[in-house]
């Protein structure tokens, strides 16, 4: 079923052809295939678990999109020589390296340089596309953003754990997969998803 989920905060908002559960608070498209980023700001005051159903969800995607200002970012999901994955902690949660992708950058290239610059270690992309694309929107100051955030899969090919402190980063660990499970219950949902998607694709190698 194709979908795409928008994350505000920890509200998520999925455009898709049905709901995925009972759970979701239901939007549906007007006869242009569109809805309003105001209609859909003031659904996310009330409801956590949103979807917009519609039969065409990549064209409600691609307008709704046209609403926000969309900014690229990157990240990387990382593992050592053991099979332990790089995780970062930052404001009370547990993350995986990322940021903003620079003019003139590739995605991939700069989801190696936020991994070596957040976490002290280089990175080597191992796969020739992305895991896959999350989306974030935020009101930044009275304007709404959208980021969209791609993710690779790396191996680590050097340096030494380092937390970049200025930017909120207070540890920088690797994880055994039973570590893993534990941190990932005081992550983010989309984090979750991401490490769940690269342990899918990791068992296709």
């Amino acid at each position: 079923m194709e979908s795409y989920a928008i994350y505000f905060g920890n509200r998520e908002v999925v455009i898709t052809t049905s709901p995925p559960s009972p759970n979701y608070a239901t939007i549906e498209v007007d006869a242009t295939l569109t809805v309003s980023r105001a209609k859909l700001i003031k659904k996310v005051e009330t409801d956590k678990f949103i979807a917009i159903i519609s039969p065409a969800p990549a064209i409600t995607f691609a307008m709704l999109s046209l609403e926000f200002k969309v900014v690229r970012a990157a990240g990387g999901v990382v593992r050592n020589d053991s099979g332990a994955l790089l995780m970062i902690r930052s404001r009370e949660h547990w993350d995986l390296p990322k940021g903003h992708v620079e003019s003139g950058e590739s995605s991939s290239e700069a989801a190696l340089r936020e991994v070596e610059e957040e976490t002290g270690i280089r990175g080597e992309i191992i796969d020739s596309r992305p895991i896959m694309t999350t989306w974030h929107a935020y009101d930044t100051y009275g304007q709404w953003e959208l980021k969209s955030t791609e993710w690779w899969a790396m191996r680590s090919i050097g340096g030494e754990l380092s937390a970049q402190r200025d930017e909120g980063i207070t540890e920088v660990v690797w994880c055994s997969r039973e570590q893993l499970a534990e941190r990932l219950k005081s992550s983010y949902a989309t984090i979750n998803e991401v490490v769940k998607r690269y342990l899918s694709k990791e068992c296709e190698r």
